[in-house]
């Protein structure tokens, strides 16, 4: 870019520059692609774990795309005067598109900028929806908090789903019917637009095409464009003496590709060095049931005395709930899985014994460990240290020897009513409680004494999730009552070929606090 503004390279340079720049925006598009996957979920299974995403990366992802459009809309901007050349020689540069030759100064030009404005547009689009997340990666960058949490405070709602099946052909009725919490919303990463085209790739279910559909279409991108860069440099008017010589703009990129090259080499070193590893996964149920006895890392009546404190309640200055509410935390978990995946709890307002029951599935290894750290949204909203405290759990060893998974949870038949499914969730519930463990939670590489946590594993991944903290629909309140009814019939000669009907009925509660 600086030596584009200087003027230092002529404009069939700066044409090679971009065709050359797509080659690691599609290697870096890949691989925020892969980092940025969240974890495949069942229809019946909204809980999903999300990537820990660094702010330093969600910055020099944004950073990358902008200052690529940046370049583009010069170059092709300023293309009339632009380069160290006489105007004579960019007059003759010709663009190469798709094995066509075109004017730089004339069709070639116009279509660029046509092209080049429509994704910068795209980009300010997204930019401006992920004002936000750009502003919590600035600010993450200097306190490791800020995208542990939502964007907004989770709402405190209860969805109660009915899907009907009408099949016209056969007269098949199917219902079913699951119970869910709205899923919480953190800062993803921007994606950029060759995120968007790598996104198009083939998504079936097999799994040749879940692991090879984006290297394909990315090979195929960057093959594009190794071939564009080639066509460019032969069918326009250039001294082929000068692609033979050998000088710094030769030599630093072959370094730059070796030294990737000898990284991987390492890294493959390593994990041999490390021995034989069962490299297979198993798909496993967690549930992060309570924690009790939590106290707060600090709180605003730090300063007081229990005398002092005591006093200012018999002067009517503060009221008992005022203090009890001050003391108690704001607890939520936050569950890191192999140091990849997350999984964040509902942060439950003032208590110092959490009952979150939430459950979620995971993909682990053998040697998959859980880490389970317990934060203080109050002291994370204020700046201070959120942490409350810590545990780090191996999942298979919590079966009993010779076991291969935990207690079922029960499914709901397909024609209970909304309560008696959540009945049903309440009784797995109970029948569970055997095979949860407690563990205690350690703070400055200390346990924490009275404090604890109690967490179990189940291999049960059949039936589905059940929400979190479920205790009947008496007490909640109905908000909202949406239907929605999709219908697919195709008839021939006056017979139904083909026809089915999906009927969606979604009703909202407010849970009780």
């Amino acid at each position: 870019m600086v030596t584009a503004s200087l003027k230092d390279i002529s404009l069939l340079d700066a044409i090679v520059v971009t065709y050359v720049l797509i080659l690691p925006i599609v290697a870096s598009a890949f691989g925020v692609a892969e980092l940025a996957a969240q974890q495949s979920s069942r229809e019946d299974q909204p809980t999903v774990l999300r990537r820990a995403h660094s702010p330093l990366l969600i910055l020099a992802n944004w950073l990358r795309s902008a200052l690529t459009y940046a370049l583009a809309l010069f170059v092709w901007g300023t293309a009339p005067n632009f380069g160290q050349g006489p105007p004579e020689c960019d007059r003759k540069t010709r663009l190469i598109f798709f094995g066509a030759s075109l004017p730089a100064l004339g069709s070639g030009r116009t279509l660029n900028l046509t092209g080049w404005g429509i994704l910068t547009a795209l980009f300010a689009w997204r930019t401006l929806k992920g004002s936000w997340t750009l502003l919590a990666a600035l600010q993450g960058l200097f306190s490791e908090n800020v995208l542990l949490k939502p964007k907004d405070p989770p709402k405190n709602e209860l969805n109660l789903e009915t899907m009907e099946k009408y099949n016209y052909v056969t007269g098949d009725r199917e219902v079913t019917e699951r119970a869910y919490r709205p899923g919480q919303v953190f800062h993803e990463m921007i994606k950029g637009m060759m995120n968007q085209i790598l996104g198009w790739a083939p998504t079936g279910q097999g799994r040749w095409y879940r692991k090879y559909g984006q290297l394909i279409l990315a090979t195929l991108i960057a093959t594009w464009a190794i071939t564009m860069t080639e066509l460019e440099l032969r069918l326009n008017d250039i001294d082929a003496s000068d692609l033979n010589k050998w000088g710094f703009g030769q030599i630093l990129p072959l370094i730059l590709t070796i030294s990737p090259l000898f990284a991987l080499f390492e890294a493959v070193l390593k994990k041999r060095s490390r021995g034989p590893l069962e490299s297979s996964k198993r798909t496993l149920r967690f549930c992060i049931r309570r924690a009790t006895n939590l106290t707060r890392p600090r709180t605003e009546l730090d300063g007081f005395s229990t005398e002092q404190i005591q006093q200012l309640i018999e002067d009517e200055q503060l009221t008992q709930e005022y203090v009890d509410q001050t003391l108690a935390p704001s607890p939520f978990a936050l569950l890191t899985v192999g140091d990849k995946d997350v999984y964040n709890t509902y942060a439950l307002p003032h208590t110092g014994n959490p009952d979150w029951q939430e459950y979620f599935d995971a993909d682990v290894a053998d040697t998959t460990t859980i880490v389970i750290r317990i934060f203080d949204s109050k002291c994370m909203d204020r700046g201070w240290p959120a942490l409350i405290g810590y545990t780090t759990i191996l999942p298979f060893a919590m079966f009993p020897p010779g076991s291969g998974g935990g207690n079922d949870v029960a499914p709901a038949d397909d024609s209970s009513t909304p309560t008696q499914a959540i009945a049903l969730v309440n009784q797995a519930n109970r029948t569970q409680e055997s095979g949860a463990q407690t563990f205690p939670l350690f703070r400055d590489r200390s346990v924490i004494p009275g404090m604890s946590l109690e967490f179990s594993v189940s291999s049960d991944v059949q039936s589905p999730l059940p929400p979190p903290n479920i205790a009947g629909l008496n007490n909640f309140g109905l908000q909202h009552v949406n239907e929605r009814r999709n219908v697919a019939i195709f008839k021939w000669r006056g017979k139904t070929i083909h026809g089915k009907r999906q009927t969606r009925l979604t009703e909202r509660y407010n849970m009780p606090e």
